[in-house]
């Protein structure tokens, strides 16, 4: 369910991006969040040679993406998230296809920055419990 709510929100975003192409702002950014789940069936060195005979490092790196992290989750695998102009969400989307499959499940989540909103409620929080 959840990975049906991501392709619409993915698709809606999208949509929203090629109607508004002659009045968006600078910031027509998007945050991906994407889990690369070990396929356990795979010893680790077995996954890293799948992936590189792809190529799928250098063509992240090559894509349109900045990676704002990457962390290597015990019993999950790795969870990246990127940022990237909206109109290279298909870019995005083949580095993975073609890059990443075969060695991980691939799981894509759209994502927000929620630190700066942070501070905002836990003002609220206090205020509502006074």
């Amino acid at each position: 369910m959840s990975r049906l709510f991501a392709l619409i929100y993915l698709l809606t975003i999208t949509f929203c991006s090629a109607q508004n192409k002659n009045n968006t702002s600078n910031n027509d950014s998007i945050m991906m969040t994407v889990v690369l789940r070990h396929q356990q069936t795979n010893p680790v060195e077995a996954i890293q040679e799948k992936v590189m005979k792809q190529k799928f490092y250098e063509k992240l790196t090559s894509s349109h993406a900045k990676i704002l992290s990457w962390n290597v989750v015990m019993g999950i695998g790795q969870i990246l998230t990127l940022k990237f102009s909206a109109q290279y969400l298909r870019e995005v989307n083949n580095v993975f296809e073609k890059g990443a499959w075969g060695g991980f499940n691939t799981e894509f989540y759209p994502t927000y920055d929620f630190l700066p909103v942070y501070p905002q409620m836990l003002q609220k929080e206090k205020d509502l419990n006074k």
